[in-house]
């Protein structure tokens, strides 16, 4: 300490209190990034202190992620019998993840008038990196116009390569897929169709005879009976999926769409609030 800042210690001797500085330490702070300030991203809004904040680093959300869901095939009324393809030359490169890919591929077709049932890309379980070969699933009747589309820009200079794979097939692509039976992500098949007379309990009893290792919930409000089909692994996925067009305790039934597991929100359960829309 310097003899300017002793001075006033000396001259009232050891209980001399310090004086009080009139500076105060800075810190550099930068405006509050502009997309925070829209009305429609509401964060801490009881929060009273300053606008100010560190600046932080996050990349833009996709366009296709801001465009609204299309509510495809909403009045089907075709057979419900659910097609399998191989689509390849989407974009793989870090940091998109399978949910995004998915999504880019939904909308893809989306943009067509094509509802995908199901998307479901890859993710090598050692690199977790995307794998170049995705399965996509339609109802029968779209799969021709789905095929057409081999060749199609996806963006970006991403043109997809569509093949049919049935599930009976049994030829040299096995291969490309055989790491996917150690694939445990989890997927929320919805189905429909079944019979409003039906006890929830039988459905469900009924579901994980056929599905082992299922975790059905069924919803019967009295004006339609929607089962919500919890499971594990490709394989069963695909076991499930080839139920869709046929008849269950009487009821002609349809897989509608396939969900990645969500967080439970609070208040009313998932299960319900889907199948009750």
């Amino acid at each position: 300490m310097d003899e300017s800042a002793n001075k006033g210690l000396e001259s009232e001797g050891s209980g001399a209190k310090i004086p009080k500085s009139n500076h105060v330490l800075r810190w550099s702070a930068r405006p509050r990034p502009a997309y925070l300030e829209e009305k429609d991203v509401d964060l801490n809004p009881s929060y009273a202190g300053s606008s100010h904040m560190f600046r932080w680093s996050a990349r833009p959300r996709p366009a296709y992620l801001e465009e609204k869901d299309v509510d495809l095939n909403a009045n089907y009324a075709g057979s419900s019998i659910i097609s399998r393809m191989v689509v390849t030359g989407y974009d793989t490169s870090p940091p998109l993840n399978d949910s995004v890919v998915e999504m880019a591929l939904k909308k893809h077709f989306a943009s067509f008038g094509i509802k995908l049932i199901h998307a479901s890309v890859p993710v090598d379980m050692h690199s977790l990196i995307l794998c170049s070969h995705a399965l996509i699933y339609v109802y029968e009747e779209f799969e021709a116009d789905v095929l057409k589309l081999s060749g199609s820009d996806m963006g970006g200079g991403c043109v997809l390569e569509i093949t049919a794979y049935p599930f009976d097939n049994d030829n040299s692509i096995h291969h490309v897929f055989a790491h996917l039976k150690y694939d445990y992500r989890q997927r929320t098949l919805s189905i429909q169709g079944f019979d409003t007379s039906l006890e929830e309990d039988a459905v469900e009893k009924m579901l994980r005879e056929i599905i082992p290792l299922s975790s059905p919930i069924v919803v019967n409000d009295g004006v339609r009976c929607t089962a919500l089909l919890h499971l594990r692994g490709q394989d069963y996925v695909d076991k499930a999926l080839q139920l869709s067009g046929g008849s269950l305790l009487g009821s002609n039934i349809a897989v509608t769409e396939v969900l990645q597991k969500r967080p439970a929100p609070a208040g009313l359960c998932p299960a319900r609030k889907v199948a009750l829309g």
